[in-house]
């Protein structure tokens, strides 16, 4: 039979006091209850928890052994509400965030900041998603929160969290790498790496606004940015990239402002279903807003989600010479 809340409190009184007496005062009972639960409890347990001796009570090996375990145990009992209450709160949990190549460079480590200074407690899960891959995980509750490039589907809600411009990037090599002048894109006579429409649709299009396909050869096709720098350092092609990748600092590799006729931002955002039940979800959701709301970064850029004409598609890909 195992011990009872009541006779496990009782204990632990007398273990502290080492008198049923004033163990029986603290837990405001008479004595002779309370040593009746002692001599159940032993009894049970098929061990002696106290010597009794004129002046109190002094406890056993086992005893001491049995205080130990009991103490975590109530410890646990006693903080088993306010943990249920801080999950309802949002105050505790796990989080499953995924995030973008970009997203990791840009705004990963400011919601993750968040997370620490309003869900200390929180359990943090990362996910190295593209955004419709993230939009999947987030249907299937894979993922609490994705950081993904718009459009953001419905039923989603999400807060824009970042913004940056794009820039040029071109091999270390090339006459445009030198100067310090912005570049208009239409000095740039080379094949473009471009972005794949169906992982990156949202950079696929701007870009072939931003270009003109009729006028600009397409050499490879990816998307992810960093596997674009890695092109763009073998001299497969130029590309354009949001500034913040600038930070991979990639060998072989120059960055070059735009002009201003042809600068453009792109925007990332923070993506969360309004009906999860992650309490903890909710309120990184708030912070986000909040956080949102005072960044003059983004006050600075207030660039809607663009919506451009359907472009062309892309040029086939050809093979590099």
């Amino acid at each position: 039979m195992n011990p009872s809340l009541q006779q496990l409190r009782g204990f632990v009184a007398v273990a502290e006091e080492q008198h049923f007496g004033r163990a029986a005062a603290r837990l405001s009972m008479t004595q002779p209850p309370l040593t009746r639960q002692i001599q159940a409890l032993e009894k049970s347990l098929g061990v002696t928890l106290f010597e009794r001796t004129g002046r109190g009570a002094r406890i056993t090996a086992a005893g001491r052994v049995f205080l130990e375990h009991c103490r975590r145990v109530l410890a646990l009992l006693d903080a088993a509400p306010l943990a249920a209450r801080r999950a309802a709160d949002g105050r505790t949990g796990t989080l499953r965030i995924g995030f973008t190549a970009i997203g990791a460079y840009a705004v990963l480590a400011d919601v993750l900041a968040l997370v620490t200074e309003h869900i200390p407690d929180a359990a943090v899960e990362l996910t190295e998603l593209v955004s419709p891959d993230q939009f999947d995980a987030l249907a299937d509750l894979r993922l609490d929160l994705g950081l993904v490039r718009p459009p953001i589907p419905e039923p989603y809600a999400s807060v824009l969290v970042h913004s940056e411009e794009l820039v040029l990037a071109v091999p270390a090599a090339h006459p445009l790498a030198e100067g310090a002048a912005p570049v208009p894109l239409a000095d740039v006579t080379d094949e473009y790496i471009g972005y794949s429409p169906e992982g990156s649709q949202y950079l696929h299009d701007i870009c072939a606004a931003m270009i003109g396909v009729d006028r600009y050869a397409v050499s490879q096709l990816t998307s992810q940015v960093p596997t674009m720098l890695a092109l763009v350092r073998a001299g497969m092609g130029c590309a354009l990239v949001p500034r913040s990748i600038t930070a991979m600092g990639v060998h072989g590799v120059r960055y070059r402002e735009l002009a201003p006729s042809d600068a453009h931002s792109v925007t990332l955002h923070a993506c969360w279903s309004p009906d999860s039940p992650n309490p903890a979800l909710h309120r990184l959701a708030e912070a986000l807003r909040a956080s949102a709301a005072t960044d003059h970064r983004l006050a600075a850029h207030p660039v809607p989600v663009p919506r451009w004409p359907e472009p062309a598609p892309w040029p086939s890909v050809r093979p590099a010479p």
